[in-house]
């Protein structure tokens, strides 16, 4: 019997139909010579006992061994599959083809004690096609040696840095609150509270800029001298020497050509951040709705982090793209392929191919009416994208006019759109500065002009504006900033050259995000990245320190693409990263703080604990609770609902809250009902009332 693991049930369903292993059975599927089981995620995790009791100075840094243990409330499970792989005659790793798939596989293979040879499913789609295709290419297990290497690399390293430098911190900070630092979490918030600071601290100076109307056959433009003013008193006196000017001579005449190739076609990193420019979602939000339209077969397989294909899924892009064209989205012209048959290649490069090609549709079309609008909405950019990736460049003619008034130089510019290419497909316009000069006034369309022509001046006036900070970060802006480890870089070539030595990964940044918000370092103001006193604070004690630099952290990221392609030796590696996590124990216990958080100025509001009647109620990442002697805890997270701080509150100080949507059943059904603390202050759902 062949038995076959996935990472989750929904993914064994599929693969379980599709190779014929239709009996249910406890924990698995059988038929056809198969066993198809499943695990949640990680069922097994690191361990260090050195880890145990009381946190202690004289303890860190903590750098023994690891030992492999179950998860909590998963041991059923292990179970079975441990039954089903000592009955085995080969075992199939079918987990999430990428780093952290092979890291679930492995852990509880080796927690298992298992010894069986085992090979690999590798597929970036659960399309029926894709599943066969897979099983037809199955490799030795041994051939992804490296790549459970890297993911090693990775879950050490963030245990090693995590552990020690969150107890040396907390430990040196006159505080009961956890200061939890982390390997990737601390330089992405050292970032985000840099440029808060440097926001807030901006001092914005004025400048003035002088400009002036003018027209030819009935077309009127604007012209501006290209330096601004520090000088108010210069630029009046210039303002007057122009406004005595009665025309303007038409210098010189340049028009270029640009060509604008198509954009790539979306990794998980640009798609996240796409959608949180343009329609406001969170990186984790996004990554969820992909994952789930990729277990609707929908998309090809989210967690990528390459914007290219290889040229046999090039070779499928003209047939899904005619699928694609069928869709009712009357946003995108979907024409270009029945129009051209030779199609761009740009983003085809099998060399640049990561785990996973750029993210795709594969061909099955959903009924967008019955998606939600979110669901819909990451669909239609994705088959966009693929759209526009595959068209021609778009050509524009840049304009550039230099004219005289007087002794005074001025210029203009204009953009026509000569050919449209990939822009014709969301019908995009032309909004960016085309010009060498951004300070150039542009317009959309300039007169024919010709040198030589003179041209009427029709008002001058001087414009009054002042220096601004650079924008608060957002989650898109952000993202950006973890591709490049902290570095500003626009250009979208030199971005993906970067991306080895980013922080994290694309399958790992929404929730590192998440993890700063949740931590309370971080909040979200609409669409703004905003640092916590809490996180301010801790910034300040970090910010010159390794522990806060997002290069070091790139670096390590470089390091373990390494270890994959075996460039790197892991215990190379694990030894650098000992070396960094006693390095900053010993500066993170020798800092002497004493921070008042957000979170104490919380605290002292809240209300006197219900049970007690003593002290009052503290707030912690996971709950509401009294002092350890008296025992009261309320618990956030009740029945798959994660209920907010005012929802805990009143359930402790009224003893019921009102309605509260969004609970689950075991079986996924949601539900809405009040909460109540019975007689020994345990959290219950009210009974139902009986019928008369």
């Amino acid at each position: 019997m062949k038995v076959v693991l996935a990472e989750k049930p929904s993914m064994a369903r599929d693969i379980a139909r599709v190779i014929g292993a239709t009996n249910s059975k406890d924990g698995y599927l059988e038929g056809g010579g198969y066993q198809v089981t499943w695990a949640f995620g990680h069922l097994v995790e690191i361990y260090n006992p050195g880890a145990e009791g009381k946190w202690d100075a004289e303890r860190l840094p903590i750098l023994g061994n690891f030992t492999l243990q179950p998860k909590k409330e998963v041991g059923k499970q292990i179970k079975i599959i441990q039954r089903l792989f000592g009955s085995a005659d080969e075992i199939i790793c079918a987990c999430d083809a990428g780093r952290e798939g092979e890291l679930i596989f492995r852990y509880l293979y080796h927690y298992l004690k298992c010894s069986k040879p085992f090979r690999r499913l590798w597929i970036s789609s659960l399309t029926d096609s894709a599943i066969k295709e897979g099983f037809a290419k199955l490799k030795p297990g041994q051939a992804y040696d490296t790549l459970f290497d890297a993911a090693r690399a990775r879950s050490e390293a963030d245990y090693y840095v995590g552990i020690n430098a969150t107890r040396a911190l907390t430990l040196s900070i006159n505080n009961r609150e956890v200061f939890s630092l982390g390997r990737v979490q601390t330089p992405t918030m050292a970032i985000i509270c840099r440029r808060f600071l440097e926001h807030k601290n901006f001092v914005p100076e004025p400048f003035w800029s002088l400009r002036v109307k003018t027209a030819k056959d009935g077309i009127n433009f604007t012209a501006r001298q290209k330096e601004n003013y520090t000088d108010k008193a210069q630029a009046e006196a210039d303002l007057a020497r122009l406004s005595a000017e009665k025309t303007l001579l038409v210098s010189a005449v340049e028009t270029k050509e640009k060509q604008e190739n198509p954009p790539l076609l979306y990794d998980l990193t640009a798609l996240q951040k796409a959608a949180n420019e343009k329609h406001s979602m969170t990186p984790d939000k996004v990554l969820q709705i992909a994952q789930s339209l990729y277990e609707s077969k929908y998309l090809s397989y989210p967690r990528t982090g390459s914007c290219y294909i290889p040229d046999d899924v090039f070779a499928a892009i003209p047939g899904l793209m005619a699928a694609c064209s069928k869709l009712d989205a009357p946003d995108i012209n979907a024409t270009y392929y029945q129009r051209n048959p030779s199609l761009s290649d740009g983003c085809v490069n099998a060399a640049k191919v990561t785990d996973h090609h750029a993210l795709l549709p594969t061909g099955k079309l959903p009924d967008l009416e019955s998606l939600t609008k979110p669901e819909a909405t990451i669909y239609l950019m994705v088959a966009a994208r693929m759209f526009e990736a595959f068209h021609k460049k778009c050509i524009k003619d840049i304009t550039s006019v230099a004219l005289l008034a007087g002794s005074m130089e001025l210029a203009a510019s204009g953009t026509v759109v000569r050919e449209a290419g990939w822009r014709e497909v969301l019908q995009k316009e032309v909004k960016e500065a085309d010009t060498e000069d951004a300070l150039v006034e542009k317009d959309s369309h300039l007169p024919k002009l010709q040198q030589g022509d003179t041209l009427p001046n029709l008002g001058a006036a001087l414009k009054e504006d002042k220096t601004k900070p650079r924008p608060l970060l957002t989650d898109a802006t952000l993202l950006a900033y973890m591709e490049t480890a902290g570095s500003e870089v626009e250009d979208e070539q030199a971005r993906e050259a970067m991306k080895e030595g980013g922080l994290g990964t694309p399958a790992t940044r929404d929730a590192i995000i998440k993890n700063i918000i949740d931590k309370q370092y971080v909040t979200r103001e609409k669409k703004k990245l905003i640092p916590t006193s809490k996180g301010l604070a801790t910034y300040e004690i970090i910010k010159d320190k390794v522990v806060g630099s997002p290069a070091l952290t790139g670096e390590w990221e470089k390091k373990m693409s390494g270890i994959q392609v075996g460039a790197v030796k892991l215990e190379q590696f694990i030894a650098e990263v000992k070396t960094y996590a006693t390095s900053i124990t010993a500066e993170l216990l020798e800092v002497n703080a004493s921070i008042k958080s957000q979170q104490d100025e919380k605290n002292e509001k809240m209300p006197l604990c219900p049970k007690c009647r003593q002290n009052r109620l503290h707030t912690f990442e996971k709950g509401i609770g009294c002092t350890k002697e008296c025992g009261f805890v309320l618990w956030r997270t009740v029945a798959s609902k994660k209920l907010s701080d005012a929802q805990l509150v009143t359930l402790a100080t009224k003893g019921i809250t009102p309605p509260v949507k969004g609970f689950k059943t075991k079986e996924g059904k949601e539900f809405t009902a009040s909460l109540m603390l019975d007689k020994d202050f345990k959290v219950t759902f009210p009974p139902k009332p009986t019928k008369k």
